[in-house]
């Protein structure tokens, strides 16, 4: 194993000031006298004028909030020392940190080297650049340049070489919101070129053809509607270097054009493959397709078409030569591998069949071989094949542990990398020979506390309904099961995603105090396969809240923590569940960190991203009787009950969050503060410049992070 060498970190944290006062006083927020009608039964929305973010009493609400914010913190909540100590975690590791199964190709093959840098802690980070393993590092993109406001936030979203032509693209957006822009720069002198393209949203692709480029992008949004409407109008351009925006060739258009259903495409070798609708004698289906690059008309021609409706995932994952990796739960609810000719439409064969344990990715390595990554119980499981299937090693990875990485795009590689992390260590990076396939370390690690003091209990629990439920439990290995121990639950618990041991530092120093972090895997998330993630979906919501609530049951009844030292926290989806949950049992949680979740589930396919195909699947179709009910029954903002005592909440959200709108943590701010009993603490922290993650300076990220855990240092003790 990579060795993890340790240098001291003094813990002196100050505690915070009881709370003087026995109930809290808010400033009220207006209210109308808006009804909705959803068949047979009138719901009252008070604050449905809070959904316009136009409304000048909206600004004068917030106004007073945030000075409320500030009186909590500048009283009862003592930071000084907690962000000493953050920073100690944040500045004091150093590591590589890569996405779970994938990194930019570029980064290894370019002549060009880039990193981010911050260049004060009152600004976004910059991109530099310079030839490899040659001179100083140079700044290219410098966000500040491009700010169109002094409270303007900047965040460089992804980049993309073109090494032939020395050009690199980039994707920038403003205060943090998903629509974006497409700037082009030389690298020969580090200088911006042409005028940027306009109407990119997170997700588009852009992709090099020679100096010029492919790039999907939607109807411009209407002013003053860009945080609430959803984006329509997707198409695929050509764009000619040199060119103006308005003379690119639209190539593909959205089969629909509402926007609730987008396509997507990748570019392997020199082909493009497209995820589309495809429609057939009145019926639309799923389709795989494939067509050589051309600027003038694709032509696209399906090899895989498939049913709609049936919640099949169907992924491209690479191709060799005209034979193409299919990832696939099709007739497979844990996974399987398809191969499909390009030459025989409609006609995939198996090439690794469904086993026992869960796929979750499917990866080239070099030239003939690709690796399966497998979620076996606790542990990740990776098996390696050649192209005829035929099984050539495997790596059983320690249980509470996560593998990231291990592919390689190069056909004449000899080695590639790969890397593990946990909760409570970064990741350790190895290099695994593409010829044997053996592995060794290849880089330490330094952190600022003794790794081994800390552990991973892995275990199991029986949720309402009986169903055993995994779960992390991260805490210092002296922990005592005393019934006294601040615990923090955290969940998310949607669209099949899975939790993974991911290091996080402010978590990490959380356990440090002699905290606990429990992490379970609840239904709705992807532990279990794709039959694990329905148990949790639409119509069984309710599912996923009640393994959660049973988590914190369990966290309890084995004396981990009581309900005055438990807390939970979460964030978009997670934001939703332990809101939920804590609105479900106000009784078993003390405080309780929402970020960015959908709180009016009523309302929730009205805005932006809200009525994709995705989340109808995920959450339901208002419009739908048996939805209808069943949103009503979980959705928080419309369960609290009137003087009853909740768990002290602090809710969060970006300012600019155009994928789950602030009008959720408004609406549910004001409910709650007008509601429920006043003894319990209901407060909002608004981060400016902010969508739904990213775009903050360091001291915006500071500041959040800050409050989030000062909140939660109080309340749980």
């Amino acid at each position: 194993m990579p060795k993890i060498t340790q240098f001291l970190l003094l813990f002196i944290i100050a505690t915070p000031t009881a709370f003087a006062q026995k109930s809290f006083e808010y400033v009220s927020a207006p209210k109308d006298n808006t009804e909705d009608i959803y068949f047979d039964t009138t719901i009252s929305d008070s604050y449905q004028w809070m959904e316009n973010p136009q409304d000048p009493r909206l600004q004068v609400w917030l106004e007073e909030q945030e000075k409320f914010t500030n009186k909590i913190k500048s009283k009862y909540l003592k930071t000084f020392d907690l962000k000493a100590q953050i920073s100690a975690m944040y500045y004091g590791i150093k590591n590589k940190e890569v996405d779970r199964f994938t990194e930019k190709d570029s980064e290894f093959n370019s002549k060009y080297e880039f990193e981010y840098k911050v260049q004060s802690s009152n600004s976004n980070p910059n991109l530099l650049f310079r030839l490899r393993d040659q001179g100083n590092f140079m700044t290219l993109v410098d966000t500040k340049s491009f700010m169109k406001s002094k409270d303007d936030n900047i965040l460089i979203r992804d980049y993309f070489v073109n090494e032939d032509y020395d050009m690199l693209a980039v994707t920038l957006s403003h205060r943090g919101g998903d629509w974006m822009e497409l700037y082009f720069y030389n690298l020969k002198n580090g200088r911006q070129m042409h005028s940027p393209l306009k109407n990119l949203r997170i997700g588009s692709h852009v992709i090099w053809d020679e100096m010029n480029v492919y790039y999907d992008a939607f109807a411009a949004p209407k002013a003053g509607r860009e945080l609430l409407d959803r984006a329509e109008g997707q198409k695929l351009y050509y764009h000619k270097f040199g060119d103006t925006q308005d003379k690119d060739v639209a190539l593909l258009t959205s089969l629909d054009s509402s926007g609730v259903n987008n396509f997507t495409y990748k570019e392997i070798g020199d082909r493009l493959f497209f995820y589309k609708l495809f429609e057939h004698k009145g019926k639309k289906y799923n389709a795989l397709a494939v067509s050589e690059k051309d600027s003038t008309a694709l032509n696209l021609k399906n090899f895989l078409v498939y049913p709609r409706g049936e919640d099949i995932a169907m992924t491209v994952e690479e191709a060799f030569g005209d034979k193409i990796l299919l990832q696939t739960d099709w007739g497979a609810p844990n996974g399987r591998v398809l191969l499909s000719d390009l030459n025989k439409p409609n006609q995939p064969i198996e090439l690794v069949p469904e086993y026992d344990v869960r796929l979750l990715a499917v990866n080239r390595l070099g030239k003939d071989k690709f690796v399966c990554i497998y979620k076996n119980g606790n542990s990740d499981l990776a098996l390696f094949f050649n192209l005829e299937g035929e099984l050539l090693n495997k790596i059983d990875f320690p249980e509470g542990k996560k593998v990231k990485g291990l592919f390689e795009y190069d056909e004449n590689a000899q080695t590639t990398k790969f890397y593990v992390s946990a909760f409570y260590h970064p990741d350790l990076e190895y290099e695994l020979s593409l010829k044997d396939l053996s592995f060794k370390p290849s880089v330490a690690v330094s952190v600022p506390y003794d790794p081994e003091s800390l552990e991973t209990r892995i275990v199991k629990y029986k949720s309402k309904d009986g169903t055993e439920i995994p779960m992390y439990i991260t805490c210092l290995k002296k922990t005592k099961l005393d019934g006294k121990n601040p615990t923090l639950l955290y969940g998310y618990g949607g669209y099949g995603s899975t939790v993974v041991p991911n290091f996080d530092r402010s978590k990490v120093l959380w356990v440090l105090h002699g905290g606990v972090l429990a992490i379970p895997n609840v239904r709705g998330g992807g532990a279990g396969g794709s039959e694990w993630g329905k148990a949790g979906r639409r119509l069984k919501k309710q599912n996923a809240i009640d393994d959660f609530i049973a988590a914190g049951e369990y966290l309890v009844t084995q004396n981990y923590t009581s309900p005055e030292h438990l807390g939970s926290n979460g964030g978009s989806h997670g934001g939703l569940l332990v809101s939920a949950a804590a609105i479900q049992r106000p009784d078993l949680f003390n405080a309780v960190v929402a970020e960015a979740g959908p709180y009016d589930m009523l309302r929730f396919g009205k805005f932006t991203v809200g009525s994709m195909t995705t989340n109808v699947e995920e959450f339901g179709d208002v419009s739908e009787l048996d939805d209808f009910n069943n949103l009503k029954s979980y959705s928080p903002m419309h369960n609290i009950k009137a003087g009853l005592e909740y768990p002290n909440f602090l809710v969060m959200t970006g300012e600019n969050d155009d994928r789950v709108p602030p009008l959720h943590t408004y609406k549910f701010l004001a409910t709650l503060q007008e509601q429920a009993n006043p003894e319990s603490l209901s407060i909002m922290y608004v981060t400016p410049g902010k969508g739904h993650g990213g775009a903050l300076t360091v001291n915006d990220w500071f500041d959040e992070i800050l409050y989030k855990y000062a909140f939660l240092y109080h309340f749980l003790n």
